[in-house]
């Protein structure tokens, strides 16, 4: 595949990822819970799942977490945002690539978000030295299984499209 055209693909994603994470942070979250959120741009993390190498999912969801990091939440949320995002990605792209279809893409959504969040409590845990926040990851478990299926459904739908149309097939790989 043409590099150029490869490397269009990815900023274009990285630039849907971010705006997706911008939109997200604007809309109201019906659940009064705090740090419940959709996390609407891992659909653009498994969109890269499904038809990226690992180097460039883990480049999107890098540079998605420091622009939307230091446009929005500052570069204090930086480790809880990279810690999460990496790691349900890493996680996530290990799932679809080595599982041999065990696990539909609903089900690496749910996953990835089980591993965000509790990625991101143990790196607040270490940084305020307090295991207490611990005690929230019930919740945050039951929110990651909802939102990620959620997030799952559309991005299936959104993959099973592409791969239908053909839309990436004269891109990449």
């Amino acid at each position: 595949m043409n590099k150029k055209k490869r490397e269009a693909i990815i900023i274009i994603l990285i630039c849907n990822a971010i705006l997706i994470s911008l939109l997200e942070l604007i809309i109201p979250v019906p659940i009064p819970i705090p740090g419940v959120k959709l996390g609407l741009a891992n659909i653009i993390t498994i969109i890269a799942i499904a038809f990226l190498d690992l180097k460039d999912v883990l480049t999107i969801v890098i540079l998605r977490c420091l622009v939307v990091g230091v446009l929005s939440k500052g570069i204090t949320a930086l480790p809880f945002s990279l810690s999460g995002g990496l790691l349900s990605a890493l996680v996530m792209w290990l799932v679809y690539k080595k599982t041999a279809g065990l696990f539909s893409v609903k089900g690496i959504s749910i996953i990835g978000a089980i591993t965000h969040n509790a990625a991101q409590l143990i790196v607040a845990s270490v940084i305020l030295r307090e295991t207490v926040v611990l005690y929230y990851l019930p919740i945050l478990l039951i929110s990651a299984v909802i939102t990620g299926l959620i997030t799952g459904t559309i991005s299936e739908l959104t993959v099973k499209e592409i791969k239908k149309r053909g839309i990436l097939s004269k891109f990449i790989r």
